[in-house]
């Protein structure tokens, strides 16, 4: 087992990628007056193949910050102004000095809200397109599109003028086979360019709980792990678990008397997170970390449902799952012992988990929750309920202990809507990262890290060239979009111009001026080393978008990493969420590699997941629920034979894992 549990894993080429961006992103400043664009001016000396060519590009992007309340037209985004003020450096990478680079004038084609596909679909068929397309709407790949001539094959111009891209593949080589495609001869190739995730992503959603209704009802257990002890430090946990085992063993190693008896709380607190307790967990933490943990809280929330009277409301209960009874992007399923439920890979290899000794040992788990009437016991009617929005009613109406929910649950939110009176006054709802199941299965299933989780890709979007760009300043494009992957051209594009940026030039029209501000963001250091940058419009305030010009969607998006983070000004409590829902890291999910499968593969592919996918739906919750043992569940296999699809998925895999050996 790895750490003690509590360590962030974060799959990271930061070093490496700064490295380079040291040495290709250094920036001059800009002049915004017009030098022209047919590429004459500022040409350097260059004797390169593009040197005078047009460096007129269009761009079609997705759509407009704000739906274009900000500024008329998108050339009109004071990034997009400081971004065509700047001189390209063809021959050394980044931006030059004045006047010696060459510079670039994008204009933008945005769609009407709403008509993006249509619009799309419309310009594809009738060969009226740009220079470069957001690709979000196609419903190709890039390779067929470039196969059916519409995108050009760039494999040139990206090994040439984008070392900065290369470097951060190279420094984060599971990335390669999701950008990249290998032909049949073996060479690699690329047809797009993908926005790039350098960091874990502030999570949208998550495991909400009643943090309140643990401080009312738990009673504090008499003994709980001692983290200090040699044999937890060693081991990440005690001799035996859970509590009551290690009590009937009498075997305590590992544990230690409770200091706290009794909770003590306010959850209307004069401070940064707006409350202030003493829980301890059975874990010894703060914060949920265990199945122990978690059926300890169960037992709170009975209470705390049986005192308001909803024993028998279908709507109240302490947890519940998806309505298949798991969800196979990533869910609980992978705190014992790892899995998905479905496809899922480890190691390397791919596998089907569904019938595996951890799925078996995660309904087991479920059925015990049924059983003792923690679940809800009408999951699998939910149909209609997306997994972050199982229902809502309930929940808003503070009759539910723990669920999976959205950001905007966390704290005091719930307390305007709470049925009950005492949770009106004083409900506090917060986050927990998965559990480490410490009480059921085997030794393959404890203590184990969950690795699958419903967690942002790290591929974004991708970009497109056209052929309509082949007659033109390719060298200075590429050189800008390379520029896109340092850390200054990602901080440009997904946060904004710097004070030194923003003071480089004249804008007209000039949103920052109108917002009274002379810079995007600002920058501090935390209490841990790190450098944080905080955005100068409160996050809630839509024209936060506007100061930036993300719709260009290319390049690093900058999150927070171990060297630094952003402030987007939420909540304190709202980040100790986010802290716990990225606890853990997402390496189990095959979701990347599905969309690598070539059409002849996704068509066989997706015709045996489907068969599995309707299998489990429909047998899963009887699993669950007692009315099907494991052994005809898994018989069930027989006729499907999902282990056939494997192999479309381990293709793709091993290309990720020869770019790790060979990098």
């Amino acid at each position: 087992m790895k750490n003690k549990f509590v360590k962030r894993i974060l799959t990271l080429g930061l070093v490496a990628a700064m490295a380079v961006t040291m040495i290709a992103g250094c920036g001059g400043k800009g002049d915004s007056g017009d030098k022209g664009s047919d590429g004459a001016a500022g040409d350097g000396g260059t004797t390169d193949e593009f040197a005078g060519k047009s460096t007129d590009f269009g761009w079609w992007i997705y759509k407009t910050d704000g739906e274009g309340q900000y500024y008329e037209n998108y050339e009109d985004c004071v990034v997009a102004q400081w971004i065509r003020a700047q001189s390209w450096d063809v021959e050394n990478g980044g931006i030059s000095e004045e006047d010696t680079g060459r510079k670039l004038n994008f204009s933008y084609i945005v769609p009407i809200s709403g008509s993006e596909n249509e619009n799309f679909n419309t310009m594809i068929g009738t060969g009226e397109y740009p220079e470069l397309l957001d690709l979000v709407a196609s419903t190709e790949s890039p390779q067929a599109m470039h196969a059916n001539g519409v995108l050009m094959d760039i494999t040139e111009y990206v090994e040439k003028y984008m070392p900065n891209y290369l470097a951060y593949l190279d420094a984060n080589p599971e990335l390669k086979p999701l950008v990249q495609v290998k032909e049949d001869d073996g060479s690699i190739h690329y047809y797009a360019l993908y926005g790039l995730l350098e960091g874990m992503e502030d999570p949208w959603q998550g495991t909400c709980y009643r943090r309140d209704w643990v401080a009312k009802y738990a009673e504090p257990t008499e003994y709980v792990w001692d983290w200090e002890s040699d044999y937890v430090q060693e081991n990440g946990h005690p001799a035996v678990t859970p509590l009551e085992k290690a009590v009937e063993e009498k075997n305590m190693e590992g544990w230690k008397e409770n200091e706290v008896t009794s909770f003590t709380y306010d959850y209307n607190a004069d401070n940064e997170l707006g409350y202030e307790d003493n829980i301890i967990f059975p874990s010894g933490k703060s914060d949920p970390l265990t199945i122990s943990d978690w059926e300890w809280m169960f037992e709170a929330f009975e209470k705390a449902i049986d005192e308001r009277g909803w024993s028998n409301d279908s709507s109240s209960y302490s947890t519940t799952v998806y309505y298949p009874g798991f969800l196979s992007t990533g869910s609980l399923v992978s705190s014992f012992g790892g899995g998905t439920g479905s496809y899922y890979v480890k190691d390397g290899e791919v596998s089907f988990d569904g019938d595996s000794e951890n799925f078996k040992t995660y309904l087991e788990c479920m059925n015990a929750w049924h059983e003792k009437g923690w679940l809800d016991s009408e999951f699998n009617t939910r149909a209609s309920d997306m997994f972050f929005r199982i229902n809502t009613a309930g929940v808003t109406q503070g009759k539910v202990g723990l669920w999976n929910g959205s950001s905007s649950n966390i704290g005091t939110a719930l307390r305007p809507t709470c049925q009950d009176a005492s949770d009106a006054a004083d409900s506090f709802v917060m986050g927990a990262a998965l559990p480490i199941n410490d009480v059921y299965g085997g030794e393959e299933q404890m203590y184990k890290e969950p690795d699958a989780l419903y967690q942002s890709s790290r591929k974004g979007s991708a970009l497109g060239i056209t052929n309509k760009a082949e007659d033109k300043d390719l060298a200075a494009l590429f050189t800008f979009l390379d520029w896109t992957y340092t850390h200054e051209g990602g901080m440009v594009i997904r946060n904004g111009l710097n004070e030194e940026q923003y003071a480089s030039m004249e804008f007209n029209p000039d949103f920052y001026a109108e917002r009274n501000l002379t810079s995007a963001y600002t920058i501090s250091t935390d209490e841990d080393g790190r450098t944080v940058y905080t955005r100068n419009i409160d996050p809630s305030d839509p024209a936060t978008n506007a100061l930036n010009a993300q719709r260009m969607d290319v390049g690093l998006k900058m999150q927070y990493t171990d060297e630094y983070r952003l402030d987007t000004g939420a909540p304190a409590i709202n980040r100790a969420a986010y802290e716990q829902w990225n606890l853990y890291v997402n390496t189990g999910s095959v979701l990347d590699y599905t969309g690598l499968l070539n059409v002849e593969e996704a068509e066989t592919y997706s015709k045996i997941s489907t068969a599995v996918t309707d299998y489990q739906n429909q047998n899963v919750p009887n699993v669950i629920k007692g009315a099907m043992s494991w052994d005809d569940y898994v018989k069930g296999f027989d006729n499907i034979d999902p282990d056939s699809a494997v192999e479309y998925l381990q293709k793709y895999v091993d290309l990720a894992n020869t770019a790790r050996t060979t990098k």
